[in-house]
C-alpha cells in the first residue's frame, strides 16, 4: 500500500498542475480571441494566421505564468488582467505606435475594480486601495508635467500607461511604485539605446515604448512577490 501511495501521489500532483496550467492557458486563449476581434481596429492584420497565432500563444503563456506566480494571491484576477491586457496594448503599440486610451482605461479600471472588491470583502485593506488611487493620480500629475516640459521624451500615451500601471504598483506599496517607474524607464532606455546602436534613428524609426514600460512594470511586481 505504501508503495502504491508513493507512486500515485506524485502522478496525481503532476496531473493537477497540468490541469491548472491547461485552465489558465484556455483563459488566455479565450482573451486572445476576444482581444484580436477588438484589436483589428488598430491592427488590421491581427486576424491573419501568423499574427493571430502569435497573440494566442503569448496570451496563453502569460496567463499560465501569472497563474503559477500569483496562484495564492487574493489579487490574482488583477494580475491576470494586467497580463492579458498588457499583451494587447503592447501588440497595438508595436504595430501603430499608439496606446489607445480605451485600452489603458480598461486596464486601470479592471485592476481597481478587483482591488475595491478585495477591500469590501475584507481580503485587502483600505490603505492599499487608497494608495493605488493615490499612485495613479501622482504618476499622472508628474508624467503630465514631464510631458509638458519635454514632449519629445515621453508621449502622453506613455504617461497614461505608467499611470495605469501605478494602480497595480500602488497596491503593493510606494516602494514598488518607485521601483516600477524606475525599471520601466530603464528598460525603455536600454531598448532605445540598442535600437540607436543598430542604426534606427530619426522620427520614422522611433520605437514603441509600451512593451518596454509594461515589461519594466512586471519586473517590479514579480520582484516584490
Amino acid at each position: 500500500m505504501e508503495i502504491l501511495r508513493a507512486t500515485v501521489e506524485p502522478i496525481t500532483a503532476h496531473f493537477g498542475v497540468v490541469v491548472m496550467a491547461g485552465l489558465w492557458a484556455s483563459l488566455g486563449v479565450g482573451v486572445a480571441v476576444g482581444s484580436a476581434w477588438v484589436m483589428r481596429r488598430w491592427v488590421p492584420t491581427v486576424l491573419k494566421p501568423a499574427p493571430f497565432a502569435g497573440l494566442v500563444v503569448t496570451c496563453a503563456f502569460v496567463s499560465v505564468g501569472v497563474g503559477v506566480i500569483f496562484g495564492g494571491d487574493p489579487a490574482l484576477p488583477a494580475w491576470w488582467w494586467l497580463g492579458v491586457i498588457g499583451v494587447g496594448l503592447s501588440a497595438i503599440d508595436l504595430h501603430c505606435h499608439r496606446l489607445p486610451r480605451t485600452w489603458v482605461l480598461a486596464l486601470v479600471t479592471g485592476g481597481l475594480v478587483v482591488f475595491v472588491c478585495l477591500t469590501v470583502t475584507g481580503s485587502g485593506g483600505l490603505t492599499p486601495l487608497l494608495r493605488s488611487f493615490g499612485a495613479v493620480l501622482l504618476v499622472l500629475a508628474v508624467g503630465a508635467g514631464i510631458y509638458a516640459a519635454a514632449p519629445g521624451w515621453l508621449g502622453f500615451g506613455d504617461v497614461t500607461l505608467l499611470s495605469a500601471l501605478a494602480a497595480f504598483w500602488g497596491w503593493l506599496g510606494w516602494r514598488t511604485v518607485l521601483w516600477g517607474l524606475f525599471l520601466s524607464l530603464v528598460v525603455l532606455g536600454v531598448v532605445a539605446a540598442v535600437a540607436w546602436l543598430m542604426g534606427r534613428r530619426g522620427e520614422e524609426s522611433r520605437i514603441a515604448a509600451g512593451p518596454s514600460i509594461v515589461l519594466g512594470g512586471w519586473i517590479a511586481i514579480v520582484s516584490y512577490s
